[in-house]
């Protein structure tokens, strides 16, 4: 019996901490899921947003309590799918269909073709893009390490990158209430490319090993106040309407796609 207790005291519990979070992250997932059931679509994307943001923590966390795991990189992957392929989803496949016969499919069981915007087929096409994006990334970190130029990409558009794009008519909508952007086929449009773009081998820009050149202390000073700048510029959209800033950030994010290939290009062609 003491022995056991011994033992149950020596055991680490540190990758608990990780695990945690990534589990917040998959409970978003899921909420927002609850979320577009009901018809909250804001709620329904702020999940997905809460989502992606305890994926980015989890990784960071692991990495200061300087644990890693099998387990943990699979649990997260489990959780990026449900949060970023799933979800994004059902809350576009909900969000397009017509209201009124929503209503009726819900109350009396409906079955009336027209209540479906998006079609179905591309709600599972985004899932499934997503599922092997998130099974070639796992095996890629049991492969040789990618040539240099690739350190500042990923390979294909990274899960919460594409559930971002996917939800980009409805950020858009959140913004200006103009119905054009829930026209079934415009939505049908952005899904697709975005579960492409997963799927892909194509290079995508990554700001995980960003690091700037060294220079001399008036320019590092000029950087920081700039930094400064930019970050109190977005604090204060987001405070002022939150959906403008989310729509700005999703252009540029969609703007910087194209650019990062033919940065990547020049890269790979004057790699040594």
């Amino acid at each position: 019996m003491i022995k056991k207790t011994q033992n149950l005291e020596e055991r680490d519990i540190r990758p608990l901490f990780p695990n945690m979070v990534t589990m917040l992250a998959l409970a978003c997932g899921v909420s927002s899921m609850q979320f577009a059931f009901w018809g909250n679509w804001s709620f329904a994307v702020v999940c997905i947003a809460l989502a992606a943001i305890f994926d980015a923590l989890d990784g960071r966390v692991a990495r200061y309590l300087n644990i890693s795991s099998k387990f943990g990189a699979e649990l997260d992957s489990l959780s990026d799918l449900v949060s970023f392929g799933v979800a994004p989803g059902f809350l576009m496949y909900q969000w397009t269909m017509d209201p009124v016969i929503r209503a009726q499919a819900i109350t009396v069981g409906s079955k009336d073709p027209l209540a479906v915007g998006v079609p179905w087929v591309i709600v599972l096409f985004l899932a499934m893009c997503c599922a092997l994006r998130l099974a070639r990334f796992n095996t890629m970190l049991e492969e040789e390490p990618m040539p240099d130029y690739w350190k500042h990409f990923f390979v294909g558009l990274p899960a919460p990158g594409g559930a971002y794009v996917a939800l980009m008519p409805l950020v858009f909508f959140l913004w200006t209430n103009d119905p054009i952007f829930r026209n079934p086929d415009l939505v049908s449009v952005f899904m697709i490319v975005s579960a492409v773009l997963m799927a892909s081998r194509i290079p995508t820009p990554s700001f995980k090993k960003i690091h700037f050149p060294r220079v001399n202390l008036f320019y590092r000073q000029l950087a920081v106040v700039c930094m400064l700048a930019v970050i109190a510029l977005s604090v204060t959209m987001m405070l002022k309407n939150f959906w403008i800033f989310a729509s700005i950030v999703g252009l540029i994010y969609l703007v910087m796609l194209p650019l990062g290939i033919v940065y990547f290009l020049y890269l790979k062609k004057n790699a040594k």
